[in-house]
């Protein structure tokens, strides 16, 4: 998809007064270096247009043209900021500036292997500290550290941690090339092959 062919989404935020922000300079052309902020602002944006869409289809709604061209370009809008949220999610963001999740990347290869993923808690720092990688009720799984805390953004990209939980114990799985110091360079690859050691340790 390209940008050129966000015209519906970008009128959805015309209609929805979005006259300044992420998506609005997306209008103006000017694609961002960090696309966190315009993926949250047309998260909300599309639960808007989701909630006006389903008024519209109100069974006891009116039975008139105006009503159902409403209808018809209610859809329209919603598909094209579904379509514009999906593009948004597959981009590149620039990693010295980048403010999304460091965890996000690496959550998103999982769900395209279809292995179960989830955010660790931990009570003594009392915040999300790991990733669990597979299910803690069965057994092998991994942990995943991010500089010990996943939260961190992509710009403080230290490196990935990983160690596998096994009847045996807990042994190290990955470790990113001088952790908790990996370049910011390396951050796609970096992230790619504590997949890949993932996915080999538990038979994916």
């Amino acid at each position: 998809m390209r940008i050129e062919t966000t015209a519906h989404a970008i009128a959805a935020a015309t209609d929805f007064g979005e006259s300044a922000g992420p998506l609005a300079s997306l209008a103006r052309g000017d694609v961002p270096a960090c696309f966190g902020r315009l993926g949250l602002r047309l998260a909300t944006l599309l639960l808007e247009a989701r909630a006006t869409e389903a008024e519209l289809n109100m069974p006891d709604g009116p039975d008139d043209a105006l009503w159902e061209r409403g209808k018809s370009e209610m859809a329209e809008i919603v598909r094209a900021v579904s379509d514009l949220s999906t593009w948004v999610e597959n981009q590149r963001c620039a990693v010295d500036t980048c403010e999304c999740r460091a965890d996000r990347l690496l959550r998103r290869m999982l769900r395209d292997r279809h292995i179960a993923e989830q955010p660790g808690y931990s009570p003594q720092l009392q915040r999300v500290a790991t990733l669990v990688i597979g299910h803690t009720d069965s057994l092998p799984y991994v942990f995943v550290h991010y500089r010990n805390h996943i939260t961190h953004p992509v710009s403080q990209h230290g490196g990935w941690q990983a160690r596998l939980v096994t009847s045996a114990g807990v042994t190290p799985l990955y470790e990113s090339p001088g952790y908790p110091h990996t370049p910011l360079g390396l951050y796609y690859e970096d992230t790619r092959a504590c997949l890949d050691a993932v996915t080999t340790a538990l038979g994916r």
